[in-house]
């Protein structure tokens, strides 16, 4: 439970799901105590890869939308100008201008 509480939100809590899914599993061998512990554990190891996911994808289309504005950016025929109607299209959206 330790381990998922302190890895909700990065890589370790991978290992929270994993030591509380074999927790759980030997608490039911054994028939001890703490079958919550183990399942806040695995809830919160889930939480964990949750995020991993969140972020993976977060990252990925924050670069897919990225790279195009700083290829037009950088593109000599489009930057720098000095005539306003000659700016990239990204900018042009972004300020409003047709």
């Amino acid at each position: 439970m330790v381990v998922g509480i302190v890895g909700a939100c990065n890589p370790i809590g991978v290992l929270g799901l994993i030591f509380g899914t074999i927790a759980r599993r030997q608490i039911r061998e054994t028939g001890e105590q703490g079958d919550g512990f183990a399942v806040t554990g695995i809830v919160l190891g889930w939480i964990g890869v949750a995020s991993i996911v969140f972020w993976v994808l977060y990252v990925l289309a924050l670069f897919s939308i990225w790279i195009p504005f700083v290829e037009e950016v950088s593109d000599p025929e489009n930057w720098p100008t000095t005539d306003p109607s000659d700016f990239p299209t990204w900018l042009t959206a972004w300020l409003g201008r047709r």
